[in-house]
């Protein structure tokens, strides 16, 4: 694991609620400074009550707004510090008729949910490169593998996401160690994007907070579902090449959280 800086900020966008607002109440506990970004004031103010304290700076922004997230960019460096860790958290998902619903509708979940994570990246990178430290965290789903009627818009904003996410892998191994990029697919959480037999945030996070302040560069454009990497199937050649040759097989790196803290919140 690579050496933490003394002083951690955290930018988890999606911080109002559900998953963003669990992982601020985790990192926060873990004396991480988050500094959560979301378009709801209110619901951002009720996350930071049930932050440690002095840890967590509510920021309004539009994630979708590219000139918005570079501005903010800009000013959380200059007035609270570098950001050593980015979360693309936010997300959309809003069931819609296809045909019955307009276009731009639908669009707007491809602007938050797939185009969001870029413009971040794309803000924030730029001065983990210059510092040589910093670790990307991309929350992912299964939407776009398995598209479900009412769901156009997240489907096909989900499936970008995770492209998005391994190509940036891919762009930034000239980079390497400075920056790391993984993806993580929490799955199907009782939150009001989930479904109410999911797993809770709270769960979730544990590991999501291990995976973000895990620096190691073996976990450099690797993709954890939950608590696991997720190994992806390999062709029946070389699966039958592996046991001719007496290959080893890859065993998957499981999330270790450092500490449980017991949250009097409900998510």
């Amino acid at each position: 694991m690579r050496d933490q800086p003394e002083y951690v900020i955290a930018v988890v966008t999606g911080a109002s609620s559900g998953l963003g607002r669990a992982l601020s109440f985790r990192l926060t506990a873990e004396g991480i400074h988050v500094v959560g970004i979301a378009r709801n004031n209110l619901d951002l103010a009720e996350t930071e009550r049930g932050c440690k304290e002095g840890k967590f700076t509510p920021i309004s922004c539009d994630v979708s707004n590219s000139a918005q997230i570079e501005a903010i960019a800009k000013s959380i460096e200059k007035s609270i510090g570098p950001v050593s860790i980015l979360i693309n958290n936010a997300a959309l998902c809003v069931e819609q008729d296809f045909l019955g619903t307009s276009s731009d509708k639908i669009a707007e979940h491809v602007a938050i949910n797939c185009l969001g994570p870029l413009y971040a990246a794309k803000a924030f990178i730029p001065p983990m490169l210059a510092r040589n430290h910093g670790r990307i965290i991309n929350v992912g789903s299964f939407a776009g593998d398995d598209p479900l009627v009412g769901k156009m818009g997240y489907s096909v904003s989900k499936a970008g996401a995770r492209a998005f996410s391994k190509g940036l892998a891919k762009e930034l191994e000239a980079f390497l160690p400075a920056v790391t990029v993984s993806e993580w697919i929490p799955s199907i959480m009782s939150t009001g994007i989930g479904r109410p037999e999911g797993i809770s945030p709270d769960e979730a996070a544990y590991w999501g907070a291990a995976l973000a302040l895990d620096f190691r560069l073996e976990y450099h454009g690797l993709t954890f579902l939950k608590n696991k990497e997720l190994i992806e199937c390999r062709s029946f050649r070389n699966r039958v090449l592996d046991r001719v040759f007496f290959r080893p097989q890859k065993v998957p790196y499981v999330l270790e959280p450092r500490t449980r803290h017991t949250s009097q919140k409900a998510f």
